[in-house]
């Protein structure tokens, strides 16, 4: 509706038109004449907060509860609307003092009396929250071995559902950890259920110490047999400890359980999901004995898990077969993955033996050189301090020397010779001398720069000693590195320390090694004293 012609502009001109240092609020409208002006909108629970403020001040007062007690009153009249409040109200509070560190053991004895009183009868019920399970396991910690038995019979039946559990998982840790009684009855427990628990992300953990740290022989089998068919889940034998007697005594079963495993393995291996020490088992048995064509399929699967296995015995065991049975493409692929764990890889117990067979079977040495052995040469001075590590420097020097390689690797690299002939083409010694040539310069430039501690250290002293009589480089290298050594045994011999090479023990034997080569002629081309080398000072 427009404006009437005769108020345009009288309007227009009060339009906009304040006093002067007045402050014009757009939000505010002028009370019109005989009207009240708007009442200002008060917050009443402001109003209240400010006056009990006033008088909490004036009379020093203290509010009677804090936020925080009042939520725990909240969440304790939560807890209490449920059929088992009380019993987990009651339990948590005797809790809070039994799990104490500084309690006195008469005091702790008389709170797990206390406890099992209102526990026992109703742990089932209670076992899957997550409050709960930490008291159980704490009852089952510092329980007498009567309490523990009693609250692992209690639980029987329900021992598949709790490692299935987020919680429940880590009282069966606990019953494996304290009860031995009942030890044997949660690993037997799971017979039937290992494929469903492989798969699931807290029963595998629960499976894994099972199998790797407390079951013995006959249960390992137990446990891994049902990979290798129904059969062997349904039927249980407690003289078969091994695939191995399985054939022995029924041969013709073999294409039965090849597949069987195959199944099993291939969902495992696409998910990536190999890291449990039984299914490394089944992966090497696959291995030994499938023909060379699933072999190969099974090697181009898993060619870039193989770092996920080499942590376990078996696990390392199928790794080195991978290596030895592979294509040159597999084997690369595998040496590939290695990149950026190899510190880690080379200094464990079983990884170490690995990086050896890759080392052993690969005929690429060139490619070899600038990936492997060059990023070996970069952590020279952590590998030879480590007793795992430093046997894959110690093979690059000396080769297969029983006295650095350890027994059970260099038994799987000899058993495989046969194989190895067929799918390595190069020489074997070809194959190591150029895999010295290429270690050989970073080794040299170790010893020089670290000559005063590693000659005293036991581990490293073996690397310095071998690299003064192995290693091969340019004559400036390798006589950097004796002048260092020369350098220690012409300092004067204070007899009141042995920090001098000719009386120290560890020192006095690498010098020692280092005379008997030049007169010592070696047994075998694996011998730990060859002849002096050429270049070496006499």
């Amino acid at each position: 509706m427009g404006i009437p012609a005769n108020n345009k502009a009288s309007w227009k001109s009060s339009r906009g038109k304040t006093g002067a240092g007045e402050k014009k609020n757009k939000r505010t409208r002028e009370p019109e004449d005989g009207a009240q002006p708007a009442k200002k909108r008060v917050n009443n629970n402001d109003k209240y907060d400010k006056e009990k403020r006033k008088q909490m001040v004036k009379s020093n007062a203290v509010p009677e509860t804090s936020r925080g007690q009042q939520q725990k009153k909240l969440k304790t009249d939560r807890v209490m609307t449920r059929p088992t409040g009380e019993l987990r109200v009651e339990a948590v509070k005797i809790w809070e003092e039994l799990r104490r560190g500084d309690i006195e053991n008469d005091k702790r004895a008389l709170k797990m009396k206390e406890i099992m009183e209102i526990l026992r009868g109703k742990i089932k019920e209670i076992v899957f929250k997550r409050d709960m399970s930490r008291i159980i396991q704490t009852c089952i910690k510092v329980g007498n071995e009567e309490q523990r038995n009693e609250i692992a019979e209690e639980l029987m039946g329900s021992y598949v559902d709790l490692s299935r559990s987020l919680y429940g998982r880590h009282i069966l840790m606990a019953i494996l950890k304290y009860s031995n009684k009942y030890r044997s009855k949660v690993i037997s427990s799971f017979y039937g259920h290992v494929r469903k628990l492989i798969r699931h992300k807290d029963a595998a953990a629960v499976l894994e110490e099972c199998y790797a740290v407390y079951a013995n022989a006959g249960q390992r089998w137990k446990l891994v047999a049902e990979l290798y068919g129904n059969e062997f889940a349904v039927f249980k034998d407690n003289d078969t400890t091994s695939l191995d007697t399985v054939l022995a005594q029924n041969p013709q079963k073999l294409p039965v359980v090849l597949d069987a495993l195959k199944t099993a393995l291939v969902p495992l291996l696409q998910k990536g999901t190999v890291q449990l020490s039984i299914v490394h088992r089944a992966l090497l048995d696959y291995l030994r004995f499938a023909d060379s064509r699933d072999r190969l399929e099974m090697i181009e699967t898993m060619r870039g898990l193989v770092i996920e296995v080499v942590h376990t015995k078996e696990g390392a065991h199928a790794g080195m077969l991978c290596l030895l049975y592979g294509t040159p493409k597999d084997r690369k692929a595998i040496v590939k993955s290695f990149k950026g764990y190899l510190q880690r890889i080379a200094c464990e117990e079983h990884g170490y033996a690995v990086l050896i067979s890759a080392l052993d079977c690969i005929d690429d040495t060139v490619y070899m050189n600038k990936t492997l052995v060059q990023d070996l040469g970069a952590i020279l001075s952590e590998l030879v301090a480590d007793q795992y590590g430093r046997r894959v420097v110690l093979y690059l020097l000396g080769g297969r020397n029983p006295q650095y390689v350890g027994s059970e690797a260099l038994k799987i690299m000899k058993d495989g010779d046969a194989v190895r002939a067929e799918t390595s083409k190069k020489d074997s010694v070809v194959r190591h001398s150029e895999l010295l040539t290429g270690i050989s310069e970073a080794l040299l430039r170790w010893v020089a720069d670290n000559i005063e501690t590693a000659i005293f250290d036991p581990m490293p002293s073996q690397s310095v000693s071998e690299t003064l009589l192995r290693a091969t480089a340019d004559d400036g290298r390798k006589r950097a590195a004796w002048d260092a050594v020369l350098a220690l045994v012409r300092r004067e011999v204070d007899g009141t320390n042995d920090k001098h090479v000719l009386v120290n023990p560890i020192a006095n034997r690498v010098i020692t090694n280092c005379i008997k080569a030049e007169h010592t002629a070696p047994t075998s081309p694996d011998a730990a004293l060859p002849d002096l080398p050429k270049g070496n000072p006499a």
